[in-house]
């Protein structure tokens, strides 16, 4: 089973994103350049690997990697699938 964290860096270097910005502080604007079209492509993407429904107030909430990582775990308990 892979850690939320490595997962979630997968889906972010998939996405396009160099694995050299990805951390638990980058930041979604300012560190990784995403405006909120991108971050919405990219929780479709999250949603897809983790099988995990994503509101939109949530995705809005959601400004560095690591309140992506929260949100995750907080679900982890109950709707993600792990591999």
């Amino acid at each position: 089973m892979k850690s939320i964290e490595k997962r979630l860096k997968k889906v972010l270097m998939d996405y396009g994103i160099d694995q050299n910005k990805i951390s638990k502080d980058s930041d979604y604007y300012f560190d990784l350049n995403l405006d909120m079209l991108d971050l919405m492509g990219l929780a479709k993407k999250i949603k897809n690997e983790f099988l995990v429904s994503i509101p939109d107030n949530e995705i809005l909430r959601m400004e560095r990697i690591s309140d992506t990582i929260f949100f995750l775990e907080k679900k982890s308990n109950s709707t993600i699938y792990h591999c």
